[in-house]
C-alpha cells in the first residue's frame, strides 16, 4: 500500500468516526428532547384535567337535586378540548359535557389519573373529583392523541434528520480530512524528492503553528544533519585520497629507486628506513582522519617543532622521489636553525609534502624549487618558490 492509499484510508476513518460520533450525538439529542417534550406535555395534559376539573365542580348547579352544567361553561370546557361527565350519588351520569363517548365510568377512581382505550383505538386520560358537599363527583377527559401525534413529528424528524446530518457530517469530515491531511502528503511527496543528490531541498511548510508544522520543522532540521554530516564524509573521502595520494607516490618512488639497480647495503638501509617512515606518517594520517569523522573535531597533538630541519628532510624525501625529472631543491635556514614551533608534527608534515610535492609536479624537468625560512613579526615566514606556469 502506497502513501496515497495509507492516506486515503486515514482520511476514510476519520469520517466514519465523524459520522458515528455526530449519530450519536444526534441521537442522544433526539432522545433527550423527546423525552422532555414528551414530560411537558404530559404534565400539561394533567394540568389540563386538574383545571377542567376543579372548573366544572365549580360551574355545576343543582336543579330538583340534579346536577345542570351551565352551556357557556360547558363550551368553555369543549373549546379546551376536554370532555366529562356529572355522577350523582347513584353513580348515575346527571350531565355530559362535550363528547359523550362510552367507557367504564367504574374504573375511575377519585383523585386518580387513568388511561382508557375507546374502542376506535383512540386513548384518553381521565380524572375523578369529588364534590365537597355531596357524594358526587365530576369526571373530565382529554384526548392523547396530540401527544402521540407529536412523538410520531419528533420521531419522523429524527428519521429525516439523521440521514441529512450524516450526509452533511460526511462532506464535512472530508473535507476537514482533506484539509488537515493535506501538508502530511505535500509533506510526504517532497520527502520522496529528497536524495542523494539533492540534500539541500526542504520541506519550509507554511500555515498554522500546528503538530504537522513542527513535525515539517524537525524533518527539515534532520535534513540539516544529514546534509553536513554527508558533506563531512565527501570530506572526508576527498581529503583522505588527497593526503594520501603523497605519501603512496613517495613510497612508490623509493621502492622503484630500490630495484631501479643494485645498492649497498647502507643505501638500501636509507631507502628503507626513508619507506618506513611514509608508511608511519600514512598510518598516522588513517588514523588521525578516522577519529575526526568519528568525532567531527580536530585532534592535534601539539609540541615542539623545528621547521627548518622538517622542511630539510621533506625536501630530500621529494627530491628523491622526483629523481627523474632533476628537480633540485635548495632550502635556505641559515637564519632560522633553531625555528622551533610548537604544533603537530603530522599536520605539518602533511601540510609541507603537499607544498613541496606539488611544486616538483608542476615544475619543468631541471628546474629548481627554493625554499626559504625567515624570522617574521615574532615568527617565522616559510616561501616555497618553484618555476611552474603558477596557479
Amino acid at each position: 500500500m502506497n502513501t496515497l492509499d495509507k492516506l486515503n484510508t486515514v482520511r476514510a476513518r476519520l469520517v466514519l468516526w465523524t459520522m458515528a460520533i455526530n449519530a450519536m450525538l444526534l441521537m442522544v439529542l433526539g432522545s433527550v428532547g423527546w423525552i422532555v417534550l414528551r414530560r411537558t406535555q404530559d404534565q400539561a395534559l394533567n394540568d389540563t384535567l386538574q383545571l377542567s376539573a376543579a372548573q366544572l365542580i365549580a360551574a355545576v348547579d343543582v336543579n330538583n337535586g340534579a346536577f345542570i352544567v351551565p352551556p357557556s361553561d360547558a363550551a368553555a370546557l369543549v373549546e379546551r378540548g376536554v370532555f366529562g361527565w356529572v355522577v350523582n350519588q347513584e353513580s348515575t351520569v346527571d350531565a355530559v359535557v362535550g363528547r359523550n363517548i362510552s367507557i367504564n365510568l367504574v374504573d375511575v377512581h377519585l383523585d386518580q389519573l387513568i388511561e382508557q382505550q375507546l374502542a376506535s383505538g383512540e386513548q384518553v386520560r381521565l380524572l375523578r373529583r369529588p364534590f365537597a358537599e355531596s357524594t358526587g363527583s365530576v369526571i373530565v377527559g382529554i384526548s392523547t392523541l396530540p401527544l402521540q401525534q407529536t412523538s410520531r413529528n419528533i420521531l419522523l424528524a429524527l428519521a429525516i434528520a439523521t440521514p441529512v446530518v450524516l450526509a452533511l457530517s460526511a462532506m464535512g469530515g472530508l473535507f476537514l480530512a482533506g484539509r488537515a491531511l493535506k501538508p502530511i502528503a505535500s509533506i510526504t511527496a517532497q520527502a520522496r524528492r529528497i536524495g542523494r543528490d539533492n540534500l539541500t531541498h526542504r520541506l519550509a511548510l507554511t500555515g498554522p503553528r500546528d503538530e504537522v508544522r513542527e513535525l515539517a520543522q524537525v524533518f527539515d532540521e534532520m535534513l540539516d544533519r544529514l546534509q553536513a554530516a554527508f558533506e563531512g564524509e565527501q570530506r572526508f573521502t576527498s581529503d583522505a585520497s588527497h593526503e594520501l595520494r603523497t605519501p603512496l607516490g613517495l613510497l612508490k618512488a623509493q621502492i622503484t629507486l630500490a630495484l631501479a639497480r643494485p645498492r649497498d647495503a647502507q643505501a638500501l638501509t636509507k631507502m628503507v628506513q626513508a619507506m618506513e617512515g611514509y608508511v608511519d606518517r600514512m598510518t598516522r594520517l588513517i588514523e588521525t582522519m578516522l577519529s575526526l569523522a568519528r568525532t567531527e573535531m580536530p585532534l592535534n597533538q601539539y609540541m615542539s617543532v623545528n621547521v627548518a630541519e622538517l622542511l630539510g628532510n621533506l625536501a630530500e624525501q621529494v627530491q628523491i622521489a622526483h629523481a627523474s625529472r632533476r628537480i633540485q631543491f635548495s632550502l635556505d635556514a641559515q637564519s632560522a636553525l633553531f625555528a622551533n614551533v610548537q604544533g603537530d608534527p603530522d599536520r605539518l608534515t602533511q601540510l609541507f609534502m603537499n607544498l613541496l610535492d606539488n611544486a616538483a609536479k608542476y615544475s619543468p624537468d631541471g628546474s629548481s624549487v627554493r625554499i626559504v625560512v625567515k624570522p617574521q613579526q615574532g615568527g617565522w615566514a616559510i616561501d616555497i618558490a618553484d618555476q611552474g606556469d603558477g596557479i
